[in-house]
């Protein structure tokens, strides 16, 4: 199992531009606050700030994103193959 730092590097690769916004919008929607400089801290794989709650929501994050892009290839495949 990698270690945490590794983890949270590859976690915060994969988020799209934008994206502590977002987890902090979407944490908001459940009556979490926390600031953008938080979140980022949270996600720094250099000097983390152990959240769980914050960590859970940006793998959320990823996991809708990568399903999004999953659609849209799809969705383009039909384009080039109508049938």
């Amino acid at each position: 199992m990698k270690n945490r730092n590794e983890s949270l590097s590859e976690l915060r690769k994969k988020l799209p531009y934008g994206s502590f916004k977002r987890i902090q919008s979407r944490l908001n929607e459940k009556d979490i606050r926390f600031s953008i400089q938080y979140i980022s801290r949270c996600l720094n794989p250099i000097h983390p700030d152990y959240n769980q709650t914050i960590i859970e929501e940006a793998i959320n994050v990823v996991e809708e994103e990568a399903i999004q892009i999953n659609k849209l290839c799809h969705r383009i495949e039909r384009l080039n193959n109508p049938s």
